[in-house]
């Protein structure tokens, strides 16, 4: 299918893969960037289907178009605000939203799915192309394989920019990172987003930042019964494999993470 920009679409966001247009009759269309990868558009439309099919709270797209040959997806339009935006309306809201903002992820890790890469597969290629040197990468690819096989889907991209508030509760965007494993990797992973992920790094914002990390770290904790230890456990691979895309973003302080978790495993420190 393919459609026309028509002058009435109103741009809704813009973020470093794609813009969204609404197009009227209750329906969205998300254009992406030349540079976005067939494969992670398919993705985003095989895990958006699958997480709606499982129940979760999300939005499954309703068909893949071309906009003016950019390759598109058109969705139902959900009306709601960031978890972003909503915080910064009500920051007393800010503890309240984060411990739903856990619960949510626990219950997206619940059902069993196949049909996505797996984790264990996404942190190996990003180990591999990432700046390590090469006596890391090759412990930490040992250490990989030893941790926990599971089936779980997982988001992948799982922050308050991607959760909408909506008038019937939390709704969670943007598959495209989708993946199937541990659901510690996933948790771990939006620990991390919380904490070193896109966005203002000025010191009253960092000191919210470790505060919003702990906060969702710990009811994610409580929710989902896994340990302090089985989280921590994830923490080393999942941080060396951001690095092969990180921004520079507290790049002092995610090194000291890093190392930090490094050291507990038992692996080599990065330098």
């Amino acid at each position: 299918m393919r459609l026309k920009r028509e002058g009435d679409w109103l741009l809704l966001g813009r973020g470093k893969s794609s813009e969204v247009f609404r197009i009227g009759n209750g329906e969205v269309v998300k254009i992406f960037h030349p540079a976005v990868s067939d494969e992670m558009i398919d993705r985003e439309m095989t895990a958006a289907t699958l997480a709606s099919s499982l129940g979760l709270p999300t939005a499954a797209p309703r068909a893949r178009v071309e906009v003016e040959g950019e390759r598109a997806l058109i969705y139902p339009e959900i009306s709601g605000i960031s978890i972003t935006r909503a915080i910064r309306k009500q920051p007393l809201s800010a503890a309240s939203l984060l411990r739903q903002m856990a619960g949510l992820l626990h219950s997206v890790h619940t059902p069993s799915a196949s049909g996505l890469r797996t984790v264990k597969s996404v942190l190996q290629t990003d180990i591999d192309y990432g700046p390590a040197p090469e006596r890391l990468k090759s412990a930490a690819r040992d250490y990989l394989a030893r941790l926990p096989e599971s089936s779980h889907i997982l988001h992948g991209d799982f922050h308050i920019d991607n959760i909408l508030v909506s008038g019937s509760g939390l709704v969670i965007l943007d598959w495209a990172k989708a993946a199937i494993g541990a659901p510690a990797a996933d948790a771990v992973r939006s620990e991390m987003l919380m904490r070193f992920g896109e966005g203002p790094a000025d010191p009253v914002t960092n000191i919210w930042r470790g505060w919003a990390a702990g906060q969702l770290g710990h009811a994610y904790h409580k929710q989902s019964g896994l340990t302090p230890d089985q989280l921590s456990q994830w923490r080393p691979v999942v941080a060396l494999a951001w690095l092969r895309a990180r921004p520079p973003v507290r790049e002092k302080a995610f090194t000291r993470y890093l190392n930090k978790a490094l050291r507990k495993a038992g692996l080599p420190s990065f330098s």
